[in-house]
């Protein structure tokens, strides 16, 4: 069975600990590193056992958009 992915925002998440799950009869691991897009079917039916990625920084625009000044 072919599960369709919604579109979504751009949060991503990662599981809490890692565990297993029977999709479509087969067992599949997620661990900490498996990182899940918002919207993703995954999310609807496992949500509870993953949280969001946090951002540690942000990232500064390299050039000047068009017509803009920089300092």
């Amino acid at each position: 069975m072919t599960r369709k992915t919604s579109p979504g925002g751009r949060d991503v998440y990662v599981p809490i600990e890692p565990f297993t799950a029977d999709i479509d009869g087969t067992p599949v691991s997620f661990t900490t590193q498996t990182y899940v897009r918002e919207g993703h079917w995954i999310l609807e039916k496992y949500g509870h056992l993953f949280h969001p990625v946090r951002v540690q920084y942000d990232v500064e625009q390299a050039t000047a958009a068009p017509g803009e000044k920089r300092a």
